[in-house]
């Protein structure tokens, strides 16, 4: 019988959720056949998992052992006509995007992180901020391969019911091994943002209703401190491809993608030092009202971003969840439909100032309808909540996701097993007699 790995400690992104489990690393097909195999001689029942991305508990194991996938992430083929590639379920969006740009393409859907695996995001069937326009990953990927009973590689493809059970699907018992991704053309590697502040809630789901048919991406950060006629006051971005000129830069390089990255005058280090302080703390309040205040001030302005500066800014903080130590935070992201969204919203910021725990960070989107039948995006409303964990608040939190989920089930709403830090989305299904 073969031996497991020596345990070691295996957290989920949000450092709320953790395990001690044996971690296998195989970097190839056959490393993990043989992975496999161990696991099966041992009687123990391995999670896949990827980069680590996901926010709580879904790829750690405290009842056995995790086989991180990253090391199968080589390009095996593109086709330029059709733009698809056929990549290792290990490469991460960053790579794929490094490798893609140079040629004149994007993924057609990425995640607030760069460091997402193509397996995880296929298991978690992952949105961004175009999920108007652009749907979930799925709705891209053309097939997947995955590796069957530990042995055979079996290739599925787009359309089939067999498709449907890998999708969002993240405790399928047969690995991911590869991905085939319909990529976007791009003609330049830049965005038109546009940045404007809405007042209020009922402004807030307008914007973003109101720019959804006109703007290939639309995001709102939301201030969770304002209250009263304020209460979910916003700042909008609306972003579309900025079109080819003669004589500007293309931004068709990884150079020219990271050096349109600013973080401000305040060194990085500077930053996260300010936000270990912070993030914990009633100074967010100023933050918050701070950024909302800056682009009440600046009106409606158009500016250039690269595309990676619109998609990644929070991954030029390197090791910004740590600020979060020694608790953590959770997050929890309510998916609720669009004519129920204002009223469901305004209950969650409310709860969130009734017990004393307050958002630090929050994004609100505008979703269309997830036709995968493990699908928790709707024809609605997104807002994802972050929440610092500390000895003070601990079970006040959890008291206020036990709220949010029945405030989701009252509206007919979802959660997302990405963000899940709380085990919301098994509840919710248990209520609802879902699988």
């Amino acid at each position: 019988m073969s031996a497991l790995p020596p345990p070691e400690r295996v957290e989920g992104f949000g450092l709320y959720n953790v395990s001690v489990s044996p971690v296998f690393r195989p970097g190839s097909l056959d490393a993990l056949r043989e992975a496999l195999a161990t696991c099966a001689s041992n009687g123990s029942k391995p999670v896949f998992r990827g980069a680590g991305r996901s926010y709580g508990d879904a790829s750690t194991n405290p009842a056995g052992p995790v086989v991180e996938m990253t090391g199968l992430n080589a390009v095996a083929g593109f086709d330029e006509a059709s733009g698809i590639v056929r990549a290792g379920a290990g490469l991460t969006l960053g790579d794929l995007w490094k490798w893609s740009i140079p040629r004149g393409f994007w993924p057609p859907v990425v995640t607030g992180t760069m460091h997402v695996t193509l397996g995880g995001a296929v298991a978690m069937n992952v949105h961004g901020k175009n999920g108007w326009k652009k749907g979930t990953i799925g709705d891209h990927v053309e097939s997947v391969s995955i590796l069957r009973d530990g042995c055979r590689v079996e290739e599925i493809a787009h359309g089939t019911r067999a498709f449907d059970d890998v999708v969002g699907n993240w405790r399928l018992p047969d690995p991911i091994v590869e991905v085939s991704l319909k990529l976007k053309k791009v003609a330049t590697g830049y965005l038109d943002v546009e940045a404007t502040a809405a007042p209020n809630l009922a402004a807030t789901l307008a914007g973003l209703d109101g720019a959804k048919e006109d703007w290939d991406y639309v995001v709102g950060w939301m201030d969770c401190w304002a209250s009263g006629r304020s209460l979910g006051r916003s700042v909008l971005h609306v972003a579309n491809e900025h079109p080819a000129k003669e004589g500007e830069p293309r931004g068709l390089s990884v150079e020219e993608q990271v050096a349109d990255i600013h973080t401000g005058p305040v060194p990085a280090p500077v930053l996260l030092l300010g936000l270990k302080l912070t993030a914990a703390g009633p100074q967010m309040r100023f933050v918050n009202f701070g950024k909302y205040a800056a682009s009440l001030l600046g009106g409606r302005a158009r500016t250039r971003q690269s595309l990676v500066a619109y998609s990644f800014l929070l991954d030029y903080l390197p090791g910004w969840n740590e600020a979060y130590r020694p608790g953590g935070f959770i997050q929890y992201q309510l998916f609720v439909p669009r004519d129920a969204a204002e009223a469901a919203f305004e209950r969650a910021l409310d709860l969130q100032h009734e017990m004393g725990v307050v958002s630090s960070l929050a994004v609100v989107k505008r979703h269309r309808a997830d036709r995968f039948s493990r699908g928790y995006a709707l024809d609605g409303f997104s807002l994802a909540l972050d929440f610092p964990v500390t000895r003070k608040n601990a079970s006040r939190l959890i008291a206020l996701a036990r709220a949010f989920d029945a405030l989701l089930l009252s509206c007919g709403g979802r959660a997302y097993k990405a963000k899940d830090c709380v085990g919301s989305v098994e509840r919710l299904a248990a209520a609802r007699g879902a699988a």
